[in-house]
């Protein structure tokens, strides 16, 4: 109900506006940065904001997600204070090491100085960091400690910073504790005199939760992301479905409707208009699979299952065929999307109507078994086989079309005895041309 910029510490907001019309206009704009928001009751917040382009009720739009980095924010600069003051008591060890160890030692930051990658000191806090004794912490090579993908890295640093090159203070590193376990370091670096000789001094924070928690952030905004392009897929195709089906059923009804007018003889009449009714109850049908693939509460496998159910019974009763339908549902914890509601009842309603057309059938037998692992439905009927039919093959070619859209395979066995359509479908769903789930 309030306009986003109202959130913004008035410091920023230029720069959100500049970065929001940039993306919009299909600029460059950094996807990722910070800054303050106001909240409601005054106070100040640091936020971190991942921003990217979407599509909302048709238009583009900027979606965003942000981060409290409130707390970080305030460590950084108590982090940033300690260095300084560091700094500040290193300048007069010599007169003040008691000063410089009582710093050291209380801290719950690690502290450390290595020479050439031998460790000549260690403060208790780099003890419970990485598990060892400070005894064994001082006889290990610093270079043990570092994850190998960053040792080159801070060898590279540790021998520019000794020979007076500016180079970052501040860095992060993967590191390896006692136990073996991978951690996150934040490493703050810099040069020393330390018992007469240049050395490197290193402060250490452990920061593995805070880089676990934006990677769970990240990994969210790339779902919420990739959520949206599915729905808009979604929404796409069955629109397409929309203006096939029901466009293509009141077109007929319109040209049925015009022909009856013109006409004079009864019985053509009367013909004309069973057919405008059938193709009603037909539009009626498209529309109500197209309203419960909408409607995403109601979409589960047990109604799916109802729904089939009562759809093969209007089918198949008018024609004085029998229907049994058996379900097994376990339980799923994917359920099906809009896109798979369509495509499966299409899938089953032309296997249906073949039957009506071509089958000759007294009886049709429907199972439907959905398992963890993936859907399959199979259609018997006991008629005298496709084989000897005509007309059938444009219905079965987008069948199989249909069960491609949603990652399955149809397969159809015929002869003498009847004709069996199976559709096996994987769980969870994938759209094939992305590798969506579906």
């Amino acid at each position: 109900a309030i306009n986003f910029l109202g959130l913004v510490h008035p410091a920023y907001v230029d720069m959100i506006k500049a970065r929001a019309r940039e993306r919009l206009s299909g600029g460059q704009a950094p996807q990722q940065y910070e800054f303050k928001i106001v909240r409601k009751d005054g106070e100040d917040r640091w936020v971190l904001m991942t921003a990217g382009i979407t599509t909302y009720e048709g238009k583009p739009a900027v979606i965003g997600t942000l981060i409290d980095i409130t707390a970080r924010k305030q460590a950084e600069g108590e982090r940033e204070q300690l260095y300084l003051q560091l700094q500040e008591a290193l300048q007069s060890l010599k007169e003040s090491e008691a000063r410089f160890r009582i710093l050291t030692e209380t801290t719950a930051a690690g502290i450390f100085i290595h020479r050439g990658g031998r460790f000549i000191y260690a403060n208790p806090a780099v003890s419970r960091i990485t598990g060892y004794t400070n005894d064994e912490f001082l006889s290990l090579d610093f270079w043990a400690v570092v994850h190998p993908d960053y040792r080159e890295l801070v060898r590279e640093r540790a021998r520019g910073r000794l020979q007076g090159e500016q180079l970052p203070s501040e860095y992060e590193v993967k590191i390896i504790i006692k136990n073996g376990q991978e951690r996150w370091g934040n490493l703050t670096a810099g040069v020393i005199e330390y018992e007469g000789q240049p050395a490197i001094i290193v402060t250490l924070f452990d920061i593995t939760d805070r880089k676990r928690t934006e990677e769970e952030k990240v990994k969210l905004y790339e779902e919420r992301i990739t959520e949206e392009k599915r729905h808009v897929m979604e929404k796409e195709k069955i629109l397409m479905d929309l203006h096939d089906g029901i466009g293509g059923i009141t077109t007929n009804i319109s040209i049925l409707s015009e022909l009856a007018q013109k006409t004079s003889d009864i019985e053509s009449v009367k013909k004309t208009l069973s057919t405008i009714s059938r193709l009603s109850r037909e539009g009626i049908s498209e529309i109500r699979s197209f309203m419960h693939s909408l409607d995403t509460k109601e979409l589960n496998w047990r109604t799916l299952s109802t729904e089939m159910r009562s759809q093969g019974t209007t089918m198949l009763g008018p024609h004085g065929i029998a229907f049994a339908l058996e379900a097994l549902v376990e339980d799923v914890q994917e359920q099906p999307g809009s896109l798979l509601w369509v495509n499966l009842f299409k899938i089953y309603k032309e296997a249906l109507t073949n039957i009506i057309k071509h089958a000759k059938a007294g009886s049709v037998v429907v199972t439907l078994d959905i398992a963890g692992d993936g859907l399959v439905l199979a259609v018997h009927d006991d008629g005298i086989g496709w084989e000897a039919t005509r007309g059938s093959g444009r219905g079965l070619s987008n069948m199989r079309r249909r069960a491609e859209e949603v990652g399955g395979r149809l397969t159809t066995l015929s002869s003498g005895s009847g004709t069996l359509v199976r559709l096996k479908i994987p769980i969870p769903i994938k759209y094939p041309s992305s590798g969506m789930a579906l």
